[in-house]
């Protein structure tokens, strides 16, 4: 899952560079209000069913082929109310274009909840690598399109038509890869019975996931489009990071954790060991990020962004919070706990909006630090939850991350002594030199203080070069 995902990363990064050169923050500002909308309206189509089948030790056709058919029934309720809301919605927010982009992302809605059943099927037979690939093959089409449109014109469409085919091509790719297809059955009984579990995963995955999407809502109409643009090149450079490094993780977690919930101890220390390991990756991510964030995103979008560099460089801050609670979700859906994650995300949800209207009332920077804020004070709160829900000692935790907080400070200061040296170099010098010193110093600080990390990466390759014995 990170090779695919970090190939179809970079390619959509790559494109996202070309474009943003081609397209001005206004294009970028409406089509991320339209999909702050449509990702909201995919958290509520899907209903929770792919994690509520997914977490079942069993299923069978019956379930399947209702669980569908729910899914599809919400997804295509949804696409009509996008469709018919895009002009209010575009008066709300004082901007004509947002209704023709509202309209043509509409069946997103439809697309990803048709996803739903297929997506659980190849998550519960680990065909991650199947997923991974039809990832990238779905982005690099979508991606040409959308190049080949923006050249030659299309504007803001150009993002529109990437999305819509992306959607499509995905979903078509796992129905090939299941080889699949839903029986007209429909069972109210099970259906009741998936929406009672899956509701909690849904609202839990609309107030979780959809964070984001509702500060982009507030920061659009608070900043307006055109600083929305401005953040959302910001959160590129840190989508990018965790696309990287841990976001791919993620979709395996849930699927592993779940497999350890009869085994409270082995659950535990699994758990420990992700956060452990998302530190030692993140952590050096984002503090390098923020020391070249200059040059990177001058470099990258060109000279008219610049007002996303000091937004990006506040943002790189919520590293130090999530490896502490990434991984909070999984683990309580894994023993069962999905009205608990209900609550966590209701709390979240809460203090984001608070602290989101609060901040952007001081514009896109002010935004940034709200980011940080929420992060911040939530984090204490979620830890304590882990800790009363799964028993998951709260210093424990603390101590998982110490390792890797200690070796990226050594990195981080060493970077910033060397960096008043190198202004006089060429942005692309300069991204190597930080990048080769900084990876050079943080590799052997982190294995020569965690040694329990040394000898765990040194297991994984030995398993993965290991030939396998011949049958006998």
């Amino acid at each position: 899952m990170v090779i695919g995902s970090g190939g179809q990363t970079l390619f959509q990064f790559v494109l996202f560079m070309i474009l943003a050169r081609l397209l001005g923050p206004e294009a970028f500002g409406v089509v991320g209000i339209a999909t702050a909308f449509i990702d909201i309206s995919n958290l509520i189509g899907r209903a929770g069913l792919t994690e509520v089948l997914v977490q079942r030790a069993e299923t069978s056709e019956e379930e399947l082929d209702t669980a569908f058919w729910s899914s599809f029934g919400f997804g295509l309720l949804l696409t009509v109310v996008m469709f018919l809301t895009a002009q209010n919605l575009a008066d709300l927010f004082g901007v004509a274009e947002l209704k023709p982009v509202m309209q043509w992302l509409a069946p997103m809605s439809l697309l990803f909840a048709a996803g739903t059943v297929y997506e659980a099927k190849l998550r519960r037979s680990f065909g991650f690598r199947a997923l991974a690939a039809r990832n990238v093959s779905a982005t690099v089409v979508s991606g040409v399109v959308a190049m080949v449109m923006a050249f030659t014109g299309f504007g803001v469409f150009s993002l529109v038509a990437q999305r819509l085919i992306y959607y499509v091509w995905f979903t078509a790719a796992m129905i090939v890869a299941t080889r699949w297809w839903p029986s007209l059955r429909f069972r109210p009984r099970i259906a009741i019975a998936q929406l009672k579990s899956g509701i909690a995963v849904a609202l839990s995955s609309l107030l979780g996931s959809g964070n984001q999407r509702v500060l982009d809502l507030i920061v659009g109409y608070f900043v307006g489009a055109q600083g929305l643009g401005y953040l959302r090149i910001a959160w590129r450079g840190i989508d990018l990071l965790l696309e990287l490094s841990i976001r791919p993780v993620t979709t395996v977690t849930l699927t592993s954790l779940s497999r350890l919930q009869n085994d409270r101890p082995a659950l535990i220390d699994a758990y420990l060991q992700l956060v452990s390991m998302t530190a030692a990756f993140l952590y050096p991510l984002f503090v390098g990020a923020a020391l070249v964030a200059p040059e990177l995103l001058t470099l990258m979008f060109g000279a008219k962004w610049q007002a996303s560099i000091l937004p990006m460089q506040i943002l790189t801050q919520i590293a130090l919070f999530v490896p502490l609670i990434w991984y909070k979700t999984n683990i309580l859906m894994a023993i069962g706990r999905m009205w608990e994650v209900l609550l966590i995300n209701l709390f979240e949800f809460a203090l984001s909006m608070t602290v989101g209207v609060i901040a952007a009332q001081y514009g896109v920077e002010g935004a940034a630090v709200g980011n940080v804020v929420r992060m911040l004070l939530a984090t204490p709160v979620i830890l304590f939850a882990v800790n009363a829900w799964v028993g998951v000692p709260f210093g424990r935790t603390l101590t998982a991350v110490m390792y890797p907080a200690a070796a990226t400070i050594i990195m981080a200061g060493a970077l910033a002594l060397l960096r008043p040296h190198l202004m006089s170099l060429h942005p692309i010098a300069i991204l190597a030199i930080m990048s080769v010193v900084g990876f050079a110093i943080y590799a052997p600080a982190i294995l020569a203080l965690d040694q329990s990390l040394w000898r765990t990466v040194r297991a994984a390759v030995s398993t993965r070069t290991r030939r396998p014995e011949p049958a006998s």
